[in-house]
């Protein structure tokens, strides 16, 4: 028995070890004390300001505290939020007068290896009273800390940013989380997260209440203000990937895929389709034994996105198809699992829920015989049909 247990235990810290955090504090809870005013990023003992900007630090005080802490957890000078995990988060001004900027640094626990690729998760919540939002923030991995003897907007750095149009928008409730793939150069061991560069700003209706002191201006709607929790950031290893990939499609030979710069095609600048045509996602990915679609899946699939949303009278119908390996119950179950997957996408990117039907038929309707590997492949895919509504 002692012998499983400590092979149990060998097993787990080799889990651990393989999926190891690089960055030390994820979610801001080792700190030199309990911070009751603003610009209280210096009480972390792992992360800091790289400038003059005052970075904030919340976190949940005792009950003697709270009636004097601007920083307190949930409600504070900023707005009302939990931490994701533990008592603590941070917070920036992502856009405020003139350019005053703030930013995040920490150290990494050790040196980004050259030529590996790490993904970098951070959850992010719009505060409350902030009367803007920004569309995006920047990502810095560096060699070395870096300091600012000024509080404005940081020129010098070349950032990765990350899109909080889409996923975060104007939403004062909950933590989202967004992620980054880099490819490292080797030797980068910081961190560094903030406002850069700014394309767009929105109005968010938001206001600070009049009873309510806080650093967020109240006459006047210049300030963007965001709360960070739970940053991490891993080694990425390529799941493996089951393809559902046939011979080119005609269909999407000449579309071009739904971009933020590429107006949606209305129905007559494309080829025409037959009414109850059988086709075949060309480029539909999912992880091997699973439902989860891959990333290479998207192009394809925001273009059927935009050609339903140009024409409302236009319904589809997915259909998921394994091959004859394993059991017939979960082939079903996950070719079933698999068409949802697709209509749930096409159903995010804004199809109207009443214009998506999808099915799993399991290994009942191959296309070819399943005693080759081409033959098991071709019967592994995602076929879709467009209808016209009656």
């Amino acid at each position: 028995m002692k012998i499983l247990l400590i092979i149990v235990f060998l097993l787990a810290c080799f889990r651990i070890s393989e999926a190891q955090n690089l960055v030390p504090d994820s979610s801001f809870e080792y700190n030199k004390f309990i911070p009751v005013d603003y610009s209280g990023i210096d009480v972390s003992t792992s992360w800091s300001s790289p400038s003059r900007g005052t970075t904030d630090l919340f976190c949940k005080c005792g009950k003697k505290q709270e009636k004097i802490s601007r920083v307190n957890v949930p409600k504070n000078s900023m707005g009302v939020q939990e931490a994701l995990t533990g008592k603590c988060y941070a917070g920036v001004f992502a856009v405020s007068h003139g350019y005053y900027r703030e930013y995040l640094q920490t150290g990494l626990s050790s040196p980004l290896e050259r030529n590996k690729e790490y993904e970098l998760s951070l959850y992010v919540s719009l505060s409350d009273y902030s009367p803007l939002a920004v569309d995006q923030i920047g990502i810095c991995f560096l060699n070395n800390k870096v300091k600012y003897e000024h509080s404005g907007t940081i020129t010098d750095l070349r950032p990765l940013y990350i899109n909080l149009e889409e996923e975060v928008g104007m939403d004062v409730n909950e933590w989202h989380e967004l992620t980054l793939r880099y490819k490292a150069k080797g030797g980068e061991n910081t961190l560094l997260i903030g406002s850069f560069g700014i394309k767009r700003l929105w109005k968010t209706g938001n206001t600070v209440p009049q009873e309510i002191s806080s650093p967020i201006y109240k006459k006047m709607q210049r300030d963007a203000y965001y709360y960070f929790d739970n940053v991490s950031l891993h080694e990425f290893k390529t799941p493996p990937l089951d393809t559902a990939q046939v011979p080119e499609n005609p269909y999407f030979a000449n579309m071009k895929a739904d971009t933020v710069e590429t107006e949606i095609v209305l129905p007559d600048t494309i080829n025409t389709i037959t009414s109850g045509e059988v086709l075949v996602f060309n480029k539909v990915l999912f992880q091997t034994g699973a439902a989860i679609l891959s990333p290479v899946s998207f192009p394809e699939l925001n273009i059927v996105a935009a050609y339903l949303k140009a024409d409302q009278n236009l319904k589809i119908e997915i259909y998921g198809h394994t091959d004859n390996v394993g059991d017939e119950k979960k082939n079903k179950e996950l070719s079933y699992d698999r068409a949802k997957a697709v209509a749930d996408y096409l159903i995010f990117r804004g199809v109207k829920n009443a214009n998506v039907f999808y099915e799993g038929f399991g290994s009942l309707k191959p296309i070819e015989a399943n005693d080759t590997e081409e033959g098991k492949k071709s019967n592994r895919r995602v076929e879709f049909i467009l209808k016209k509504n009656n």
